[in-house]
C-alpha cells in the first residue's frame, strides 16, 4: 500500500510538472506536425475543401529546379556555418579566454549583433552592397579598386557570397557558448600542460578544444536548425535571386504559400526540411562521443 501510495503521489507530480510542456509541446509542434504531413499530400489554396492528390507534390519537387536550388544552398548555407563560422566563433573564444587588453569590450562588440533583429542587420548590408551608394564600392573607388566594384547582390557569381557575408562574421552567440565552457576547464590541467612544455597553441588543441567538444556540437545544432529556417538574409537582400541562386528552403515555401497560393506544395518542402535536419545530426552528435 505504501508503495502504491508512493507511485501514486509521483505520477500526479509527472503530471503536475510535465503536463503544461507536454501539452504545449502537443499543441505547437505535434499537432501542428501532423497537419503539415497530412496536407503535404494535398493540393490546397488555403481557403476551401484540400484535394487528396497522393504524392504529386513530393513528385513536383524533385523535378523543380527552384526546390533542388534551394536545397543545395539550404545545405551550403550550413556547411559553411559549421567550417567557416563555427572556427571563428572558436577561434575568438580561445583569444578572449587568455583576457588580453580591452577583452571585455571585444566580448561585448561581437555579441551586440546577437541581439539586433536580423532583419534590420539584412537591410544595412543590403544598403552596404548598394552598387551606387554603397559603402563596400565607395571603399573599393576610395583605394583606388574602382574596378573591382560592382552590383554585388544582382551578380549571379557574388551574389550567394554576399548574403553570407553578416551570416559569418556575426560570431557573438557562438563566441559566448564556447567562452563560458572555456571558463570551466580546470587551470591546474592547463598549468600542469605548461610546465610540461606545452605552449599556448597545444594547449588548446589538446586540452581546451577536447574539454568543449559538447559546446560545439550543441552549436553544431543550432546552426543546422538556424540554417534551415533562414528568411530574412535572402529575402531582404536578393529576394532569391539572381536565378535561384541564393533561394533557399525558407524562402522557396514562402513563396509557394504566399505567392502561388500552393499550401499543399509549401507543406511537401516544409516534410522535406523537417527531413534534412536530422540527417545532420549524426555528424554533428560525434563530438558527443564519451
Amino acid at each position: 500500500m505504501v508503495k502504491t501510495r508512493k507511485r501514486i503521489v509521483k505520477t500526479r507530480q509527472l503530471v503536475v510538472y510535465l503536463g503544461p510542456s507536454i501539452a504545449l509541446a502537443l499543441a505547437f509542434i505535434v499537432f501542428p506536425l501532423i497537419f503539415i504531413i497530412v496536407m503535404s499530400f494535398t493540393q490546397w489554396a488555403g481557403l476551401g475543401p484540400a484535394r487528396y492528390i497522393g504524392i504529386q507534390n513530393f513528385d513536383y519537387l524533385f523535378h523543380d529546379p527552384s526546390f533542388r536550388a534551394a536545397v543545395v544552398n539550404t545545405l551550403l548555407w550550413g556547411g559553411v556555418g559549421i567550417f567557416v563560422q563555427t572556427p571563428l566563433c572558436l577561434i575568438a573564444a580561445l583569444v578572449l579566454s587568455r583576457r588580453p587588453f580591452m577583452w571585455k569590450f571585444i566580448r561585448t562588440l561581437l555579441f551586440v549583433p546577437s541581439v539586433v533583429s536580423t532583419t534590420i542587420l539584412a537591410l544595412v548590408w543590403y544598403f552596404m552592397f548598394d552598387p551606387e551608394i554603397g559603402l563596400v564600392n565607395g571603399t573599393l573607388t576610395a583605394v583606388g579598386l574602382k574596378s573591382l566594384a560592382h552590383s554585388w547582390l544582382s551578380d549571379p557569381s557574388t551574389a550567394q557570397g554576399a548574403i553570407m557575408v553578416p551570416f559569418v562574421i556575426y560570431i557573438g552567440f557562438g563566441m559566448v557558448l564556447f567562452l563560458t565552457q572555456i571558463s570551466t576547464v580546470p587551470k591546474d590541467i592547463l598549468e600542469a600542460a605548461q610546465l610540461d612544455g606545452a605552449n599556448v597553441w597545444r594547449q588548446d588543441l589538446h586540452i581546451t578544444i577536447p574539454s568543449i567538444r559538447r559546446a560545439i556540437a550543441l552549436w553544431a545544432l543550432f546552426l543546422v536548425g538556424y540554417v534551415l529556417r533562414m528568411f530574412e538574409y535572402p529575402y531582404i537582400m536578393t529576394d532569391g535571386g539572381p536565378i535561384n541562386r541564393t533561394m533557399n528552403v525558407s524562402l522557396y515555401i514562402y513563396d509557394q504559400m504566399v505567392t502561388a497560393d500552393q499550401y499543399g506544395l509549401a507543406m511537401a518542402a516544409g516534410v522535406v526540411t523537417v527531413l534534412l535536419g536530422p540527417s545532420s545530426w549524426p555528424a554533428s552528435c560525434s563530438y558527443c562521443d564519451g
